[in-house]
C-alpha cells in the first residue's frame, strides 16, 4: 500500500471516530482509557467530553512543562483534548495550535475550543510533514500516538518539521506506540492494524535515529509499560452496542477482509508498547 492509500485509510478510520463522539453520558469509555494513560479525570472534567476520542496512548502534558506564555503545537490533534488542556496551562498569553489532516476531527476540535470558551487555541488543516508556520516559532511540539500513522519512508519529514519550527532550545514531548521488537509480515501488512496504531510502530532505535539526523540532542525515550490490551479488555467489558466502542486507538473489532488478523489474535504488549519521548533543540547561544 503506498502513502497515499494509508493516509486515505487513516483520514477515513479517524473520521469515523469524530463522526462517532456520543453525548457526553456515553463518554465513560474514553475517560476510562485516557485515565488509564495518565490524565487527570478532573483535568478531562474541565474540557468538553467529545475532545476525549479514547485514542490516546499516553499523556505528553505530563512531561512538556508547558509555561504561561508558551507557544505549543500538537501534531495530530484530534478532538482537541491536548490543545485545550494546554490551552489552560499557557494561559491568554500563549498559544495552543492542533495540527490535523482529517477534516471532521477538526471541525470536532473547533467546536470543542468554541465551547470550552479557549480563544487561545486554534487548530489547522495539515500534514504533519509539512505545517505552514514560520520556522523556529514554538517553544515546545507535543504529539499523541500519531507519529505511528504516518508512512515509514515519511516518518523522518516529521522529525525534521519539528526541528524547524521549535525555537532554540525548544522541546519535543511525544507519547507513542513503539516496537518492542521487530514486527512479523502478518501485523506489518494488516490495514486493520496499522490504523489501530500497532502496524506503523516505529522500532526504539529507528525513533533515537529520527530524532538524531533531525538534529535533536539530549533524546529520552522510556517505555511507560501500560498495558496497551486495555483497548480490548475495554471493548469485551463494555458492549455499548452490538459492535462495541469504536473509537479505541487501537481498536481493531471492526469487521475487515478474509485472512486479516483478529484483534484478540494480537498480544498488544508482547510486540509494542507506549513510550515517552523528551528532546530538545539545541540552543545556538548557549
Amino acid at each position: 500500500m503506498n502513502s497515499e492509500d494509508t493516509y486515505h485509510s487513516v483520514q477515513e478510520r479517524y473520521g469515523g471516530v469524530a463522526k462517532q463522539a456520543g453525548p457526553d453520558n456515553q463518554r465513560a469509555y474514553e475517560r476510562k482509557v485516557a485515565t488509564a494513560f495518565g490524565y487527570d479525570l478532573e483535568e478531562l472534567r474541565s474540557i468538553p467530553d467529545n475532545a476525549n476520542l479514547g485514542v490516546s496512548c499516553g499523556n505528553p502534558l505530563a512531561t512538556a512543562n508547558l509555561g504561561n506564555g508558551e507557544t505549543v503545537v500538537d501534531l495530530g490533534s484530534g478532538g482537541g483534548i491536548d490543545v485545550l488542556l494546554a490551552a489552560k496551562k499557557v494561559g491568554p498569553e500563549g498559544k495552543a495550535i492542533g495540527i490535523d489532516m482529517t477534516k471532521d476531527m477538526l471541525e470536532l476540535a473547533r467546536r470543542n475550543a468554541k465551547n470550552a470558551g479557549a480563544s487561545n487555541a486554534t487548530f489547522i488543516e495539515a500534514f504533519i510533514t509539512s505545517i505552514p508556520m514560520p520556522s523556529s516559532t514554538v517553544d515546545c511540539i507535543i504529539s499523541n500516538c500519531v507519529v505511528n500513522l504516518v508512512p515509514e519512508a515519511e516518518k523522518p519529514l516529521v522529525f525534521h518539521e519539528m526541528f524547524r519550527l521549535l525555537k532554540p532550545g525548544g522541546r519535543v514531548a511525544i507519547s507513542d506506540i513503539l516496537a518492542k521488537r521487530e514486527l512479523p509480515m502478518e501485523i506489518k501488512t494488516d490495514l486493520s492494524l496499522y490504523v489501530g496504531c500497532i502496524a506503523g510502530a516505529s522500532q526504539v532505535s529507528d525513533y533515537e535515529r529520527y530524532l538524531k539526523e533531525a538534529g535533536f540532542q539530549d533524546a529520552l525515550i522510556l517505555d511507560t509499560n501500560s498495558d496497551l490490551n486495555i483497548y480490548k479488555e475495554m471493548w469485551q467489558s463494555e458492549k455499548v452496542n452490538e459492535s462495541g466502542p469504536t473509537s479505541s486507538c487501537c481498536d481493531t473489532t471492526r469487521s475487515r477482509p478474509a485472512g486479516e488478523m483478529k484483534m484478540a489474535d494480537v498480544d498488544f504488549n508482547l510486540w509494542t508498547g507506549s513510550f515517552k519521548i523528551f528532546a530538545i533543540k539545541p540552543d545556538t547561544h548557549a
